[in-house]
């Protein structure tokens, strides 16, 4: 792995500083992201929610609203479906909240995985129409299911899908369609998640009805959840969206999110970040959908009642440790079976009866991290119905290879880095056939990535004074990384450990007479180079650790070397 460090653009950095007062550093990191002049700087540092755009320049939006008011004036139901990950939980929870705060009938439903599968079932369909619902809107999918909105329609319910996933060639016949990413659609901000877009089409009713004054700050937080869980790119709305979210999160947050908050034993809520929401609280959340039912979810994030949240709080932990158990299983066959395969396979793919569908995806992610190459896992119930999650590495596009083989699939849908599909076990010979020869047709390639990095350190830089500096650019994401810096030269004092279950690092290092606490979350395998009397360098960042109440800093080290 190759240590890059991006060019210090001094004339502009200048040019820069003679309109903004700013640290030549933090300017430059908002060069090397194209945020490049001082116009884009101020918003971008500002982070202000009158930033948010206009939701009526989203393609729909307007008939959407018409269609909803329709509906709260007559009072009669809107049967609202999401799927079942954090971002499709989220989007139907603030939705619901959304609409019933405006003197709406909403019915909240989140597909069973094991029954309905992905997506709208005929079973919703049943339950829609059982309720007197004639309204039926999606989150978080509905953009490539046009077969069962067909037959829906046929029951009289008007189809509103809101989506963000990539649309098909044709589109389903619904009432209307919120998407960015559909053709025509001028919305400005194209990589909004589930959750945003029905926070956008709330904010639209808002505008509307304007019969509320809190509903913005009442969602806001609940669209953070599922914005920072889909790995959509952290800048623009979306970066807006968290940072707004989570700073009500740790102020006055809504009931289940302190639920949440408490069962993941997160001790200093103001600590709260995406990174350590998606490690701590998103499984939580997911485990739900994986294992039983995430209908709970809704009720966590809907309820005010101190009593119930705290039920579905202690459900949530359980059912998060019986994910982890099945998730254990299946992991560790299917790394076995992986590490057997011939390394010069661009793709994994395994197979197998009796894998839980709720861990596929985990399985998947796990796989394709350690062996840097695109993982695709199927698992086959007792009649021969399978489900199949796929996830991928920067330049091969999975959606795009599995799009030629949608034949096979029974539903299909994502995007460039992950998928999910359903397919018949009948049809798996041929499909693996198939998948294999678009696989060797494409040009990719395992390569090592190079390591980029902002610029170089010594001990002394790390104070409180950078630190805030820095803090400026978060929330960080897919898209807005936290920066990443060397320290070079280093000392290792004491005895460096390695802690949790053998995969990470714990150590000191030290620097003219400056100390300073290093953390390596999976770098147990550099425990060689910490050698006594030997240099080292670190690729990393710094931060602030709170432990039993008290603030240290230390460095989050991403890759060690020896000091050339």
């Amino acid at each position: 792995m190759k240590w890059i460090f991006s060019p210090l653009e001094s004339e502009k950095i200048k040019e820069i500083q003679d309109n903004l007062d700013l640290p030549t550093q933090l300017i430059n990191i908002l060069l090397q992201r194209k945020i490049n002049k001082p116009r884009l700087i101020k918003d971008f540092l500002s982070l202000d929610l009158s930033m948010l755009h206009d939701p009526f320049l989203m393609k729909g939006m307007d008939i959407a609203v018409e269609r909803i008011i329709k509906n709260i004036k007559n009072e009669t139901p809107i049967f609202i479906l999401g799927d079942y990950d954090v971002d499709g939980t989220s989007a139907t929870s603030l939705l619901y909240l959304g609409i019933k705060e405006l003197g709406g009938i909403a019915i909240p439903y989140i597909p069973n995985r094991g029954i309905d599968g992905h997506g709208i079932s005929k079973r919703a369909i049943k339950k829609a129409t059982g309720v007197g619902a004639d309204l039926f809107i999606t989150c978080d999918c509905g953009i490539n299911e046009s077969t069962i909105i067909e037959e829906g329609r046929n029951y009289g319910i008007d189809f509103i899908i809101t989506d963000h996933h990539i649309p098909g060639e044709n589109l389903p016949e619904a009432f209307t369609i919120l998407n960015p990413k559909q053709e025509e659609c001028k919305y400005p901000f194209k990589e909004l998640s589930g959750s945003g877009v029905a926070f956008k089409l709330v904010s639209a009713l808002d505008l509307k009805l304007k019969k509320s004054s809190s509903l913005l700050e009442k969602t806001i937080e609940i669209a953070a959840l599922g914005t920072a869980s889909d790995l959509v790119p952290l800048t623009g709305e979306n970066r807006l969206i968290v940072h707004h979210g989570f700073k009500k999160m740790k102020s006055n947050s809504c009931v289940g999110i302190k639920t949440l908050i408490k069962a993941t034993n997160i001790k200093n809520i103001a600590e709260i970040n995406v990174s350590n929401f998606n490690f701590k609280i998103a499984p939580l959340i997911n485990a739900a959908g994986r294992v039983n039912d995430a209908n709970i979810i809704v009720d966590l994030l809907t309820t005010e009642d101190d009593i119930q949240a705290s039920e579905i709080g202690n459900r949530l932990i359980r059912e998060n440790k019986k994910r982890q158990f099945l998730q254990g299983i299946a992991l560790k066959e299917a790394l076995s079976r992986a590490s057997l395969m011939n390394r010069e396979t661009k793709l994994i793919l395994l197979e197998n009866d009796g894998w839980h569908p709720g861990v596929i995806g985990i399985i998947a992610a796990k796989i394709k991290n350690k062996f840097k190459r695109p993982a695709i896992i199927i698992t086959f119930d007792q009649d021969g119905n399978g489900n199949g999650s796929a996830r991928s590495l920067e330049g091969f596009n999975i959606y795009e290879i599995l799009s030629h083989l949608k034949g096979y699939f029974d539903s299909f849908g994502g995007h460039p880095f992950a998928a999910g599909f359903t397919i018949q076990k009948n049809n798996l010979e041929l499909f693996k056939k198939d998948l294999l020869d678009h696989v060797n047709k494409t040009k990719f390639k395992i390569t090592e990535k190079n390591l980029i990095l902002d610029g170089k350190l010594n001990l002394n830089d790390i104070n409180h004074q950078f630190i805030t500096t820095l803090n400026y650019l978060a929330p960080y994401g897919p898209g807005n990384l936290q920066p990443r810096f060397s320290l070079e030269k280093l000392s290792i004092i004491g005895n460096p450990k390695i802690i949790g279950s053998g995969s990470h690092l714990r150590f000191q290092v030290k620097q003219n007479q400056k100390v300073i606490d290093v953390v390596g979350f999976g770098l147990a395998e550099s425990y060689k180079y910490l050698i006594a009397g030997k240099l080292i360098d670190i690729a990393g960042f710094p931060e602030v650790n709170i432990w039993k109440g008290k603030k240290r800093f230390q460095f989050n080290a991403k890759a060690i070397r020896l000091s050339i």
